[in-house]
């Protein structure tokens, strides 16, 4: 359930509205039973406090107007109300004086009936004050990231898109409450993103959740290929991220039933000469036909590369090389018939990560949500929004940790700190101080695995495999067109080279910072 406090901190009495709505549809009821909203027999809302005005908006007029014209009723009517001509909705009045609170139970799924949230006291239940210490505690485990983009702003998003995928983690069924359904490919990124944001218990209640669902031909019960195969990329990112190869033991023979899916499905389309690559494509609708079959055709060489590492993890050398050879001929083909490697579907960084951070923050302010088509809380844009901050500070999907891959020119000068962030080398910890134009990195990573960090997009030349260290970096190049910070890949890089302009300069020295450590 959903626990709602709404308390008047002001030095005057306000009052507070709260609407409930019925279906869409004409035979909708609202009731009130025992102090219980009730919308078609279900138990919808408790109060903690008597409502002392009922704003119904049963035709033309919104409950709002209803209310606001002063036309709300004392008395709730006997026997519901309803509406001949659609939905029908109330208003649910409370007056609240200088630091009073009232506070509403929202059921996340459906009860069987009132009396269920009526036995609800909502006295008992714990105070504003208990629940935010409970939220701080569980978010204690996630790194954090200090860095020049309205940091006040963007610890509040983190924190706030963190906690909305613990919500969907925390049910008996995690891929089905609350909002809409979490499947296929959306399923496999919160995955994704609550392992990289160091919230891997969650993670791999979400993986053995969907492995429930895996059909004996080894597909995971979606129509979409990538579904199955994002499936196979969130089950190695898992492991390489916490190095749990007891976890990957136990599902690597599930792994190589998908990848055999996976196999079958790139089999048929070659052996088949009337069959275009890959059938019609099952990517997202948003995608033409033929860059579905290129979407699908990118997910399934990263859930092979997923899976010979993995495979390679667990002692699987032979079938490691048997996927090998899968991923060798997908790649032949799809260069024999024009497919680029780069493109939707095969899990690059945004080139721009760090303004869409800068227009995720302001499309989600104040309460930090992101809205979709079908859900005005979207999980997988939640999701995204977290995988992107990660994306800025660090990349390590390939063999290295590359630090800071979207530094830019705005934060020349700017401190920057990462800590206790999960990486494929251990928890990562790093601090960028600045020494006029140069920057001093420091780092400290916990664990025994074997790793190497760069920072490329400041110093190409560094790199190191030292648990711990600090280096005076070079001083950044600034590009005056396009900045030389590398990026995975941009779908529309285009460049009109004019030597007047497409000069590099080192950077100006900024501000001098002292040093010290990152901790």
């Amino acid at each position: 359930m959903l626990v709602v406090d709404f308390h008047n901190a002001t030095k005057i009495p306000v009052a507070v509205a709260i609407a409930l709505s019925g279906s869409s549809n004409a035979s909708a009821v609202i009731d009130v039973v025992d102090g219980v909203v009730v919308v078609n027999g279900d138990g919808v809302a408790l109060f903690s406090r008597q409502p002392s005005r009922y704003g119904i908006a049963a035709g033309e007029r919104s409950a709002q107007e209803v209310t606001v014209a002063g036309d709300a009723v004392p008395e709730f009517p006997q026997g519901g109300v309803s509406s001949t001509s659609g939905s029908v909705t109330v208003g649910f009045v409370f007056p609240l004086p200088h630091t009073a609170t009232l506070r509403v139970v929202l059921p996340l799924r459906s009860v069987s009936g009132p009396s269920d949230l009526a036995r609800i006291d909502v006295s008992t239940l714990p105070p504003h004050d208990r629940v935010v210490a409970g939220w701080k505690a569980q978010l204690a485990r996630a790194p954090r990231f200090d860095f020049p983009e309205r940091q006040i702003e963007t610890e509040e998003a983190i924190d706030a898109a963190r906690s909305h995928l613990l919500v969907h983690a925390a049910n008996d069924d995690p891929l089905r409450w609350p909002g809409i359904p979490v499947d296929g490919v959306e399923r496999s990124e919160l995955v994704l993103a609550l392992d990289e944001q160091g919230l891997s218990a969650e993670a791999e209640r979400l993986l053995l959740a969907a492995t429930d669902l895996q059909d004996a031909d080894g597909s995971l019960g979606d129509s979409r290929l990538d579904a199955t195969a994002s499936w196979v990329v969130a089950v190695e990112r898992h492991v390489a991220l916490t190095a749990n190869t007891a976890f990957a033991e136990a599902l690597v023979e599930r792994v190589a039933s998908a990848v055999h899916w996976l196999s079958k499905r790139q089999r048929e389309s070659r052996l088949r000469p009337a069959r275009s690559f890959f059938g019609a494509g099952e990517g997202p609708e948003w995608l033409s036909g033929e860059d579905r079959r290129a979407y699908d055709a990118r997910w399934t060489a990263r859930a092979y590369l997923s899976a010979v590492l993995l495979l390679d993890a667990v002692g699987q050398s032979d079938a490691a090389q048997a996927v090998r050879l899968h991923l060798a001929s997908l790649t032949e083909e799809m260069s024999r018939i024009l497919i680029a490697a780069d493109g939707p579907g095969d899990g690059a960084r945004l080139a721009d990560a760090t303004g869409q951070l800068r227009r995720d923050l302001l499309e989600g302010e104040p309460l930090w949500t992101w809205s979709s088509a079908t859900d005005a809380h979207d999980p997988a844009r939640t999701a995204a929004f977290l995988r992107n901050v990660r994306s800025i500070v660090v990349n390590d999907d390939g063999p290295t940790i590359d630090l800071l891959p979207s530094f830019g020119e705005e934060w020349l000068g700017q401190a920057i700190a990462v800590h206790r962030l999960p990486t494929i080398g251990g928890s990562l910890s790093f601090a960028l101080r600045w020494h006029g134009a140069r920057p001093a990195l420091l780092w400290e990573v916990e664990g025994d695995r074997s790793f190497t960090l760069t920072c490329s997009a400041i110093d190409e030349s560094w790199s190191s495999s030292e648990q711990r260290g600090e280096v005076l970096l070079a001083a950044p190049i600034i590009d005056h067109v396009h900045t030389h910070l590398t990026h995975d890949h941009d779908h529309d890089h285009d460049h009109d080279h004019d030597h007047d302009h497409d000069r590099q300069e080192r950077a100006v020295d900024p501000p001098v910072q002292g040093g010290g450590s990152f901790s």
